[in-house]
Formats: C-alpha cells, sequence, structure tokens
C-alpha cells in the first residue's frame, strides 16, 4: 500500500494546480475517521522541504487547529506571509497519538508559481 499524495491547493475544477507567490493560501479542512484517533490529545505536524531546507513547519497550535476529537484545520496562509520560493516541494503531514504511536497520514506537495508585479 502506498501513500497518497495531497496536492495544495487540493484539486478541484475550480482550483488552479498551484500556489502563486504573494497570494492567499486557503485553509484546508480534514475529517478523521480511523477508529481510536483523537486529534485532541495527539501531537500533529506538516512539514514540506526544499531539498533538506524546511520551508513550512506547522503543528498543532502553530498553522494546524483541531477542532475536535475528528476535525483539524490547516490554518489560511495570508498573502503577506507567503513568501514561499517557486517550485514544487514535497514533504509530509504525520500525527502522534497520545499512546506515542507516529503515522505519515498523506505525503502533501505544494507547486509555487512566480508573481508576476510591475
Amino acid at each position: 500500500m502506498s501513500i497518497q499524495t495531497l496536492k495544495i491547493p487540493i484539486q478541484s475544477t475550480t482550483v488552479k494546480p498551484f500556489i502563486k507567490q504573494g497570494d492567499t493560501i486557503s485553509k484546508i479542512t480534514m475529517t478523521f475517521t480511523e477508529a481510536g484517533l483523537d486529534l485532541t490529545t495527539s501531537t500533529i505536524k506538516m512539514q514540506i522541504y526544499n531539498g533538506s531546507i524546511k520551508i513550512i513547519d506547522i503543528s498543532n497550535g502553530n498553522g494546524i487547529t483541531v477542532n475536535s476529537s475528528t476535525v483539524l484545520e490547516i490554518n489560511e496562509v495570508s498573502a503577506s506571509n507567503n513568501n514561499l520560493p517557486v517550485g514544487c516541494f514535497l514533504g509530509d503531514f504525520e500525527i502522534t497519538d497520545s499512546a506515542g504511536n507516529k503515522k505519515t497520514y498523506f505525503n502533501v506537495q505544494y507547486n509555487i508559481i512566480k508573481q508576476y508585479t510591475r
């Protein structure tokens, strides 16, 4: 079984498959239905890398908001805080439950393109 890749922004017919530097990145709400998993007692983190350099490093209380035992949000990134480099960057989304069991739930991909302004 392979781990799925979540492409951000999440693909749909109305969302472009990339993020422009300097644009707002919308929040993403996720629901987890795994038996026994309680997000309120878990450590959650998402890290995205440019080679060996972390360009995104968020966790619960710092970029991730836990709304309930089954629902969380990756918080919105304002336009003024979107200074991500241009390129395609990969990372992962990981949850460690209260018993210390760590699991990578999915890989993450950000595709950032240059903002052309005058």
